[in-house]
């Protein structure tokens, strides 16, 4: 199988040599389109290391982000399609498993999985709390992370193409899109992506443009009954992203989270009442050895373990450190689990490479 991915680039982040170099590193099974209108020399030097990876390049304005992610796929020719942001980065061998899974099923047109997410700092402190497998839920939200999914140039074009006058909400209305016109779903639970959910982000704005295209998509696919409570749900989800300081931020996410999507064994909250796996991995070229994972309580946590590989692990306050015995080369994950002591609950704030 064979992926043209679009990298749309409207300024420079610090993520994007990860972004290019997690591409890069998914062998030739990708075309990478690199689309820059930052007019910003760091982008341009970047795209420079990697030009001999690229398969299409341009550098100048465009008239948005979507219709920089249209070029891109216009300019290549791979059967399946895709866009990463700037600030989004792929999992080692994520489109292998996306190209295994489509050759369990031809009939397939659409792949997705999960996405952990980053903060600016790039700590990993959860996972896309809203994923869940395909079905009619999608036209009442975004239970699909877009740069961990994947689908048929035919059936993209079946449904109209992306739509140029979206900004904040294309991926979702395309996925609907496709959707309706009976494309086959399926979803993969692992993760395929890491997600930068930051103050800056276009996931954390909710300006008049944004609540336009919201409101424009859920009149057009929701059940009439839940379109005030769906607006209502992506309100509350940026109020909530902006309450400080954190701790305070915590106690309220506690509050409305209590009780719903667990992933990995970990709760949107942070909270693991038995054991959670928490899933990282790098893109530097300097080898790593260490980890420090952050937990509210750790007298409440049995322990932290490093799964098939050896390790040390030393607690000093709240913070683990877990030290491999063999370096964690470029594209490779780790896979660590959090075990919590029996009848307690440890809640889980960050990951980071040391």
């Amino acid at each position: 199988m064979k992926f043209s991915i679009s990298v749309p680039i409207g300024a420079y982040h610090p993520f994007l040599p990860w972004c290019l170099e997690s591409l890069a590193q998914q062998g030739d099974s990708v075309e990478i389109c690199l689309l820059d209108a930052s007019g910003d020399p760091r982008v341009r030097e970047i795209a420079d290391h990697y030009n001999a990876a690229l398969t299409y390049r341009r550098h100048g304005p465009d008239d948005g982000q979507s219709d920089a992610i249209k070029e891109g796929w216009d300019n290549s020719t791979a059967p399946f399609l895709g866009w990463l942001n700037a600030d989004d980065i792929l999992f080692p061998n994520a489109l292998k498993k996306v190209s295994d899974k489509l050759g369990g099923d031809p009939t397939l047109d659409v792949v997705y999985g999960h996405s952990t997410i980053l903060d600016d700092e790039a700590r990993m402190t959860g996972y896309h709390w809203a994923v869940e497998p395909p079905g009619l839920r999608l036209l009442e939200g975004g239970i699909i992370s877009q740069p961990s999914c994947f689908f048929r140039r035919a059936s993209y074009e079946a449904a109209g193409g992306i739509d140029l006058s979206l900004h904040y909400t294309m991926d979702w209305d395309l996925f609907i899109r496709i959707y309706q016109t009976g494309a086959k779903f399926d979803f993969i639970d692992t993760p395929l992506s890491m997600v930068l959910w930051g103050a800056d982000t276009k996931t954390a704005s909710f300006n008049a443009r944004r609540r336009e295209e919201l409101q424009r998509i859920i009149k057009m696919y929701a059940p009439q009954a839940k379109q005030a409570s769906i607006f209502r749900s992506f309100a509350i989800q940026n109020v909530l992203s902006r309450i400080k300081p954190a701790a305070i931020q915590n106690v309220v996410t506690r509050a409305l989270t209590r009780g719903r999507k667990i992933v990995y064994g970990l709760a949107a909250d942070g909270a693991i009442s038995e054991s959670a796996e928490i899933f990282v991995a790098h893109y530097d070229a300097e080898p790593k050895n260490s980890l420090v994972v952050e937990v509210e309580d750790a007298s409440k946590l049995m322990s932290a373990e490093i799964c098939d590989r050896a390790y040390e692990a030393t607690t000093s306050g709240n913070l683990v450190r877990l030290t491999t015995h063999e370096n964690v080369l470029s594209g490779e994950t780790i896979c660590i689990r959090l075990i919590a002591k029996d009848g307690q609950t440890v809640r889980f704030r960050n990951c980071r490479w040391a």
